[in-house]
């Protein structure tokens, strides 16, 4: 089944798209944040407000679809060589999508958000749910596991982050220049190698790059908004756990995607994907909707980035991570817990998973000239 319609819809291209500026960020970028924002502050107030949720709901879901198909942030920052900038509107993408799935979840959710460590304060609460995606702290986060906790100090978590940061950011820079070292002229195929065994070792290879440089890349961002969080707003080293929980030691495809991968986006894929499929299939239709909405999200994402070549993928397996996603609908129906699968296994599904649900925007790719 192709997925026609939501291509139709999202046509438009990367270059009709208006450059950002700073009448088009109050215009355009900001209203869908505080439309989120109103209705988060709505949900927190209760049932009762069921019907202002409702009624709010539409001019969200325009404002963020709004702004995903009509700015381009790389062009606003540079004119030339766009493709230094492209993952900003990668980003802006999975940003406006996030919004537009919790606003669903939000609208139409029988649970309240309610803070464990309530401050009695509306807008500071709503403002926390607004920008917390994880919900770290409220009882929409219950079931979710993190790793081990970095030190509680407000001193030596800043301290520890700092160093992560550093330490990650010298790991991406590394990665990406050994990919553009590596990367063929015009994509991950370099069909100039005559031996086909040849040409996969170098696509596996980049593959594995480029799974690397996600976790370096998502790790980086977390910290960078942990040292903010912390030492900036005040907020409590607790409320900042971490992003990952050394993935490369999962032992299943559940174990690495539902507790050490991170988390971020974890009540979209449940809400809307894994709890409606659950109803009709059980544990593996559960699985099976926590992957699609993870394909839609990468299908969107990848279309902010401007690469439609990759947005023709099938309902069923949209992100290109086929086998990935068949794996994990067989290990929920199968694999029982407290069987243990090879690590080597799961990691070299998981990473090939990654390598080409993210080979379109994060592939580095060498231009002639």
């Amino acid at each position: 089944m192709r997925l026609w319609t939501l291509q139709c819809a999202m046509s438009l291209h990367v270059s009709v798209r208006s450059p950002l500026t700073l009448a088009s960020f109050f215009h355009t970028f900001v209203p869908p944040w505080l439309l989120y924002y109103l209705l988060n502050v709505l949900a927190i107030l209760g049932p009762t407000t069921f019907v202002y949720r409702l009624a709010l709901l539409p001019v969200t879901l325009f404002m963020s679809y709004r702004a995903v198909v009509s700015l381009d942030i790389a062009r606003g920052f540079l004119s030339t060589d766009l493709g230094r900038l492209e993952y900003l509107n990668h980003c802006m993408a999975l940003l406006m999508f996030t919004i537009f799935t919790r606003s669903l979840v939000r609208t139409f959710s029988s649970q309240t958000p309610r803070r464990k460590d309530t401050r009695n304060q509306l807008a500071w609460d709503a403002a926390d749910l607004t920008f917390n995606l994880r919900s770290v702290g409220w009882n929409l986060s219950a079931g979710m596991k993190v790793g081990p906790m970095r030190p509680l100090a407000p001193s030596a978590y800043l301290a520890a982050t700092a160093r992560s940061l550093a330490i990650h950011i010298l790991i991406l820079d590394c990665l990406l220049y050994i990919g553009q070292l590596l990367a063929p002229v015009g994509g991950v195929y370099d069909m100039t190698i005559a031996d086909p065994f040849l040409r996969s070792v170098r696509t596996t290879v980049i593959t594995f790059l480029v799974g690397l440089c996600v976790h370096s890349a998502i790790q980086i961002s977390g910290d960078a908004l942990g040292l903010v969080g912390v030492g900036l707003i005040g907020q409590s080293p607790s409320e900042w756990p971490p992003i990952f929980d050394s993935p490369w030691l999962a032992t299943s495809l559940t174990d690495f995607w539902a507790t050490r991968w991170h988390q971020i986006f974890r009540q979209d894929f449940v809400a809307l994907g894994a709890k409606p499929l659950s109803l009709v299939a059980g544990r593996p239709g559960g699985v099976l909707g926590a992957f699609l909405m993870s394909g839609v999200l990468h299908y969107v994402g990848t279309w902010g980035n401007g690469s439609r070549h990759r947005c023709q993928g099938d309902l069923l397996f949209l992100d290109d991570g086929r086998w990935g996603d068949l794996g994990g609908v067989l290990e929920a129906a199968y694999w029982q817990p407290g069987e243990r699968l090879g690590r080597m296994d799961v990691d070299v599904r998981v990473d090939c998973r990654l390598g080409a649900s993210h080979g379109g925007p994060l592939v580095p790719q060498r231009n002639l000239g």
